[in-house]
């Protein structure tokens, strides 16, 4: 499964779930009040740093959190590819907080989770997850660098992005 198949396995599973899609860069609708399912693929630089590699970065919000949102995150990343059955999968705790985590795919980072307190006297608390697609594709490509990454069809990661794949 190449890197645009698996963003459009990721958009076609949390939209699922209800969320919905949206374009790279429309992060300000997180700011809208009341229950909310986001998701989608962020353009390069656009998120904050965050500890994962790559460019790219998958994020959900989802405001309330359902109460299997872990379980969710699981199965979207089985929807695109990880077996994890053949993979170690871990939930470190993160410094963002008792309800933060890392999460770490054969023992490198794919994934931060946590959980969003509610704003005041403003409803439930929210769950937010950023994912790696870098690291993501690596894994279900078998490939050890991101340069080599299939991108769609015989276009490759490092033909479109020579500087940072090097």
């Amino acid at each position: 499964m190449d890197f645009q198949d698996i963003i459009f396995k990721l958009d076609r599973f949390w939209a699922r779930q209800g969320c919905a899609l949206l374009p790279p860069g429309a992060a300000g609708a997180a700011g809208l009040p009341g229950p909310l399912c986001l998701a989608g693929a962020a353009a390069p630089g656009a998120s904050a740093p965050d500890g994962l590699p790559g460019l790219y970065r998958y994020l959900v919000l989802m405001r309330p959190a359902p109460a299997d949102v872990r379980r969710l995150f699981l199965n979207s990343i089985k929807e695109a590819g990880i077996d994890r059955s053949e993979h170690d999968l871990r939930w470190l705790s993160d410094e963002g907080g008792p309800a933060a985590w890392l999460v770490l795919l054969d023992g490198l980072p794919l994934a931060g989770f946590r959980y969003l307190a509610p704003p005041a006297a403003r409803g439930a608390a929210g769950a937010e997850i950023r994912i790696s697609l870098e690291r993501l594709a690596m894994v279900s490509q078998r490939k050890k660098r991101a340069a080599d990454l299939a991108w769609s069809g015989r276009l490759t990661y490092g033909a479109l992005h020579p500087v940072e794949a090097a």
